[in-house]
């Protein structure tokens, strides 16, 4: 019984140093056009959909690669793609400019094996730094699903705090939606 509960601390050690591994290598980098493929994938994850806007409608490719293509070039918005181990893309970060001292922030970590180990937080923190230090704006604000709770918890974990609902009556997709905000300290 000893040598099977030790084997099992052991793999459960190395899982742990595997995870604390790709969290020290999250990174934030620019889109580029060569990213498209991933984007294509997430945006066709009826699952993944149904976590973030809430309704999946089809869209012919070429309209998604002409999306795609004003979001990598947009001087306004800043979009990054999420990586672990400086090479493998797992999701995307945005942060929309809404004026000079606010942005929102989205977040989708599409590759779902990511999922629960941290990275999105992680992803989280680095995109409100980047906002904060580098862009200089001084607050970041989101939109999210009442019912996505690991998204709340994450944002909550960097320190956003709930606003409280904001109802969008025309969207029947979308009826209600949690705002959560997050201020830059004051020095």
């Amino acid at each position: 019984m000893f040598a099977v509960l030790g084997e099992f601390q052991y793999l459960v050690l190395c899982l742990n140093d595997k995870i604390n591994y790709m969290q020290t290598k999250i990174k934030l980098r620019k889109i580029k056009e060569s990213d498209f493929k991933y984007f294509l994938k997430w945006w066709k994850d009826k699952g993944l959909i149904a976590l973030t806007s809430g309704v999946f409608n089809y869209i012919p490719d070429e309209k998604l690669q002409k999306g795609f293509k004003y979001m990598v070039e947009s001087k306004k918005d800043h979009h990054y793609a999420i990586l672990v181990s400086e090479k493998k893309i797992i999701g995307h970060l945005a942060l929309s400019h809404i004026n000079k001292n606010k942005a929102e922030i989205q977040i989708v970590v599409g590759e779902k094996e990511y999922w629960g180990k941290g990275l999105g937080t992680l992803a989280i923190k680095k995109g409100v730094d980047e906002a904060f230090n580098r862009l200089g704006y001084k607050e970041i604000y989101l939109e999210v699903r009442p019912n996505n709770q690991r998204a709340i918890k994450a944002y909550q974990n960097v320190g956003f705090k709930r606003l409280g609902i904001k109802e969008y009556p025309s969207n029947p997709n979308l009826p209600k939606v949690l705002m959560m905000s997050v201020l830059k300290d004051k020095p």
